[in-house]
């Protein structure tokens, strides 16, 4: 699982721009082959923030994704922000739920 994180901090101009365009490619990147999941978050507090969250199955989904008009589209959004984004794309080796929280308590 790979889990590609955007966070981006547009001007009070933009924001409402940036949001638009993520807005319009969170389905079809849904839609993509190997996509887990597409969210969009809007911080509170002083940065406001808006972080766009993808979890990806493997890597070559996720090649094929940032090679896709979806990608494009969400690094037009990166240039309206004007600010320098933070990007990151953290590979997962392993996922617990529950279990780990009981074998912990015990």
């Amino acid at each position: 699982m790979i889990i590609g994180t955007v966070r981006l901090l547009p001007p009070p101009d933009r924001r409402a721009d940036v949001s638009e365009v993520l807005r319009s490619v969170q389905g079809p990147v849904r839609a993509q082959p190997g996509c887990a999941a597409c969210d969009i978050y809007d911080e509170q507090g002083p940065e406001a923030a808006i972080v766009f969250v993808e979890r990806w199955e493997s890597d070559a989904a996720l090649d094929a994704h940032l090679r896709s008009e979806a990608y494009r589209r969400v690094l037009a959004a990166i240039e309206l922000s004007g600010g320098r984004p933070e990007i990151r794309f953290e590979h997962v080796s392993a996922s617990e739920g529950i279990e780990l929280i009981e074998r912990s308590r015990k």
